[in-house]
């Protein structure tokens, strides 16, 4: 177990560097909650997973969040 990204992040020494590996925590987190969206067992659990990321990565701007939201869904082939 532990926790899941924190090996991942060690790795990451630079800020910009962590910038990039955070979006795409982020990115990975935003597909977990879609994919859950509908188990009522956890989620009080994302929506509490949901709203820090919301303080922390986007600065709690609601525009931010619906470009990522847009950016993440763009398909790719």
């Amino acid at each position: 177990g532990g926790p899941l990204f924190s090996e991942i992040l060690k790795n990451w020494k630079e800020e910009s560097d962590k910038k990039i590996i955070q979006s795409q925590i982020v990115s990975f987190y935003f597909k977990l909650f879609e994919n859950l969206k509908d188990n009522q067992v956890i989620q009080r659990s994302m929506d509490i997973i949901k709203q820090d990321m919301f303080q922390k990565f986007l600065n709690g701007s609601s525009e931010k969040l619906e470009d990522f939201k847009r950016l993440i869904q763009i398909p790719v082939d």
